[in-house]
C-alpha cells in the first residue's frame, strides 16, 4: 500500500494519496507524518522511507523485548531449579548406598570387612546429610 501511496504522490493524485493514507493504522499514520514532515521529496537528507526504526516500531516491540528479557530470566531460573534438583537426586543414591553398605556389613564373617562397610556406610550418611543441609529449600 505505501509503494502505490508513493506513486501517487509523484504522480501528483492528492485524492488517491489521501485514501491511502486513510486507511494507514494509528502507529503507521505517526509514522508517516514525522516522514513527511522532513519533506523527504525536497530534502535528500531524509529519511527514505517512514519505515526507518525511528519513526515506526511495529505493533508489540515493546511488549516482545519484555518477553524476551523475562524469558531469559526464567531460563535462568529453569537452569538452578534443575541444578538443585540433581543435588536432592544425588543425595537419594547416597542414601541408598548407606543401606546397603550398613545392610551388608551384617552378612560379612570377618570383623574387619564388617567395620569396614559399617563405617564406610556411616560416612556416606554424614556427608548427604551435610550437603541436604547445604541445599536451598
Amino acid at each position: 500500500m505505501f509503494m502505490q501511496l508513493l506513486a501517487a504522490k509523484q504522480a501528483g493524485d492528492e485524492k488517491l494519496a489521501g485514501f491511502y493514507v486513510q486507511r494507514f493504522p494509528p502507529d503507521l499514520r505517526k509514522a508517516y507524518d514525522a516522514w513527511l514532515a522532513q519533506k523527504p521529496f525536497e530534502n535528500p537528507n531524509a529519511d527514505p522511507h517512514p519505515f526507518v526504526p525511528n519513526l515506526y516500531q511495529m505493533r508489540g516491540t515493546q511488549e516482545a523485548d519484555k518477553l524476551s528479557k523475562d524469558a531469559v530470566s526464567k531460563v535462568q531460573e529453569a537452569r538452578n531449579a534443575g541444578s538443585v534438583s540433581g543435588q536432592y537426586l544425588a543425595n537419594t543414591v547416597m542414601f541408598a548406598t548407606v543401606l546397603f553398605f550398613a545392610n551388608a556389613a551384617g552378612k560379612f564373617e570377618q570383623a574387619r570387612v564388617r567395620i569396614v562397610s559399617f563405617f564406610f556406610a556411616v560416612g556416606v550418611f554424614a556427608f548427604a546429610v551435610l550437603r541436604i543441609a547445604l541445599l536451598p529449600f
